[in-house]
């Protein structure tokens, strides 16, 4: 069952990587008959320009709005990281009026909450963000939740998801495998911390 975190305005702006997860988001949010502008990050890595060709295809089909931006890096001797990546990001998101939604899951929220636990500070993923005008009402809901029931539409992922040289990536296919083998409800768990932290 799809459980909201808070209320999906009527019109919006979806954060669209053109992944599985905001695939599904995307389509959540047409057959709930939003009013949707698509839009796509290109972080200038070949598989950034692959997704940005898929988006524009797709859009175009379904008479979607898509807006693109872009990653610089300014820096051309240090390889950017997923933090300047991520900064310039929501530097890209936050031009928007209408409010803006991102994808992420309540899987999301569950390895956030291991790698910030190992920094010394666990916290959850805010459901909005007080300095873009970003909210995140799929926090209480699987993954699987959202790929079975929104499936129609085609996606294109990105190779580097499978990669555990990113910590996240180690999170999601090393560690929390084992911590769901101690302890089968650690997602109920952390979703409930949502509650208790209100």
């Amino acid at each position: 069952m799809i459980r909201l975190a808070c209320s999906v305005p009527r019109k919006v702006v979806l954060a669209c990587s053109g992944g599985r997860d905001s695939m599904s988001v995307l389509e959540f949010l047409v057959r709930g008959r939003r009013e949707v502008t698509v839009a796509y990050f290109n972080h200038a890595t070949p598989h950034g320009e692959d997704a940005e060709i898929f988006l524009r295809e797709f859009c175009d089909r379904q008479k979607l709005s898509l807006v693109c931006g872009y990653y610089t890096n300014k820096n051309k001797t240090k390889k950017p990281t997923e933090s300047t990546w991520r900064t310039a990001r929501y530097q890209f998101l936050s031009q928007f009026n209408d409010p803006v939604i991102t994808a992420h899951h309540l899987d999301d929220v569950v390895e956030w909450w291991i790698f910030s636990s190992m920094r010394g500070n666990p916290n959850l993923i805010p459901i909005q963000r007080e300095d873009v005008n970003v909210i995140r009402p799929f926090l209480l809901s699987r993954q699987r939740e959202l790929h079975k029931k929104f499936r129609e539409y085609p996606h294109i992922e990105d190779p580097s998801n499978k990669e555990t040289v990113h910590t996240r990536n180690f999170i999601r296919h090393e560690i929390v495998p084992k911590v769901l083998k101690i302890n089968p409800g650690l997602h109920n768990t952390i979703k409930n911390l949502y509650s208790s932290s209100e």
